[in-house]
C-alpha cells in the first residue's frame, strides 16, 4: 500500500510493527428468528488502518454500502440504499480499509460503511484481525500525496473516543470529518491534552478520562 501511494515499502513499519495495537477477535452470531428487524452489527466504519477478515463460507451476512455519487439519481438493484452482500472467496480473506487508512491516504482510500445481518436458521462465525498503529502515532496524509486534506489525528485519542462510545453516551461519534483541514472541531485541541495526561500502558478507564473525552 505504501508503494502504491508513492512512499517506500517500509514506510508504515514504525507505526505498525514494533509498537502497535492490533488484535484478533472471534465473532459468533446465533440464528435469529426475526432477521428482518435485528442486525448482527449496526452500520459502522472501522476506526483503524486495515481489517483482515475471515468470513464464514456458509452464511453470507456482511454487507457494505455503496452510496450513489452526490447529485446522482443512481439506485442499486435490489437495495435503494446501496447495501451489497460481500460474498467470500473460497480460501480468501476480505480486506477492509479503516479511518486511519483514509487519513494516511489523503482520501485515496475510504473507510466503507458496513453492517452484519442475522439469519433465521444459520449461525455465523467470523474472525477479524484489526491492524492498528501504536497509540502514540499521529496519523497524517502521506507527503507524497500533495496538499493534505486532513490535520494530524492522534490514533490513541481517536480509538479512546470510539471505545468510550461503546459503553456510554458521549454525543456524536468521532469521525474522520472532524479532522478535515480547516475544521474547527474541538477534537483537534482535545487530542493533545488527552495524549499529555493518559497512560496507555495501563488498562483504560472510561470514567477516569470522561472529562477529556466528553465533548459538549
Amino acid at each position: 500500500m505504501a508503494e502504491g501511494l508513492g512512499m517506500p515499502a517500509d514506510y508504515f513499519d514504525d507505526a505498525l510493527r514494533e509498537v502497535h495495537t492490533s488484535y484478533l477477535r472471534l465473532n459468533y452470531y446465533p440464528p435469529n428468528p426475526d432477521p428482518g428487524n435485528t442486525l448482527g452489527i449496526s452500520p459502522h466504519r472501522d476506526a483503524g488502518f486495515l481489517t483482515v477478515l475471515w468470513q464464514d463460507p456458509n452464511c453470507h451476512s456482511l454487507q457494505v454500502q455503496r452510496p450513489a455519487p452526490p447529485g446522482s439519481s443512481l439506485r442499486y438493484e435490489g437495495d435503494p440504499e446501496g447495501w451489497t452482500t460481500v460474498i467470500p472467496e473460497e480460501g480468501g480473506l476480505t480486506i477492509n480499509t479503516g479511518d486511519m487508512a483514509q487519513i494516511w491516504s489523503n482520501n485515496r482510500y475510504h473507510a466503507p460503511l458496513h453492517r452484519v445481518l442475522t439469519n433465521a436458521t444459520l449461525r455465523r462465525y467470523s474472525a477479524p484481525f484489526f491492524y492498528n498503529p501504536g497509540y502514540r502515532t499521529r496519523v497524517a496524509p502521506l507527503p507524497s500525496l500533495g496538499k493534505p486534506a486532513f490535520s494530524p489525528c492522534s490514533w490513541g485519542y481517536f480509538r479512546a473516543q470510539r471505545f468510550a462510545g461503546d459503553f456510554a453516551d458521549f454525543g456524536a461519534e468521532i469521525q474522520t470529518d472532524h479532522f478535515y483541514e480547516g475544521s474547527t472541531s474541538p477534537h483537534l485541541q482535545r487530542q493533545s491534552e488527552f495524549e499529555s495526561k493518559v497512560d496507555f500502558r495501563v488498562p483504560f478507564s472510561v470514567e477516569e478520562y470522561r472529562p477529556l473525552l466528553q465533548i459538549s
